[in-house]
């Protein structure tokens, strides 16, 4: 009895060194079939990724697979991914392709992508005159200058002043759609939009609604701040004369 065991032991031991003989040439035979040029590293997900999500090098690796099962879109450096906001989901393992990321123009065709993070986007009204006789471009920086009505008393009596109310102010979009407005249709109604801080929106928005708001443009090597004293008309009776 014992000596039939040791004969089916003996099978059985030969049957799966054969089996594991046969896989093992299996795999090998099948990385030999791809060449190194045949293999590409491109950048996947490691873990799952949430639309509008800012990709951090944490969230990716590099794997390296068939050139023939590369998507074309796939990106190949992980420089091309970090820091990029994803515009729909991502599986984990996935292949991270250019078409999910923001692009430029993504950026000019949904304004809330081209808002910087921690700011808000505010629209203002402006003309040819307080819009800079439509100068202004998105991408440029402009100075806010509200001119309001304070009370002074209970019997409704007010003084004007004017205020450098905003400095070094983003613009987003000039008129609608991002895009310059028309001045042929719409030469009236013009809007700019600006990308402030929430403490910023508030004063902003109450001197556009309570005021009138005029936008200053700046160069873009200007750096410089001011703080002056609101305005009213008695100063320009002490204004300097300019020589």
């Amino acid at each position: 009895m014992l000596r039939g065991s040791r004969k089916y032991w003996f099978i059985a031991i030969m049957c799966g060194l054969i089996t594991a003989g046969l896989a093992y040439q299996y795999l090998h035979n099948l990385k030999a079939s791809y060449s190194p040029s045949e293999l590409v590293r491109v950048v996947t997900a490691s873990s799952n990724i949430k639309k509008d999500t800012i990709i951090d090098s944490k969230k990716i690796k590099i794997t390296e697979l068939p050139k023939s099962y590369a998507h074309p879109l796939a990106l190949y450096q992980e420089e091309s991914v970090v820091g990029k906001t994803a515009i729909s989901d991502i599986s984990a393992g996935e292949q991270i392709l250019s078409s999910k990321l923001l692009t430029v123009h993504d950026m000019k065709q949904r304004l809330a992508y081209a808002v910087p993070e921690g700011k808000r986007a505010v629209s203002v009204a402006v003309n040819d005159v307080s819009g800079v006789a439509g100068y202004i471009e998105a991408g440029d920086r402009v100075d806010v200058v509200a001119t309001v009505d304070i009370p002074v008393d209970d019997q409704g009596r007010s003084r004007t002043y004017t205020v450098l109310n905003l400095q070094n102010v983003q613009v987003i979009a000039v008129g609608e759609n991002l895009k310059l407005v028309d001045e042929k249709k719409n030469p009236s109604n013009k809007t700019i939009t600006l990308a402030v801080g929430v403490d910023e929106a508030l004063p902003l928005v109450l001197s556009s609604e309570r005021g009138s708001v005029r936008l200053m443009l700046r160069s873009p090597i200007d750096k410089t701040n001011f703080t002056p004293d609101p305005y009213q008309l008695n100063n320009l009776l002490n204004a300097p004369v300019q020589r």
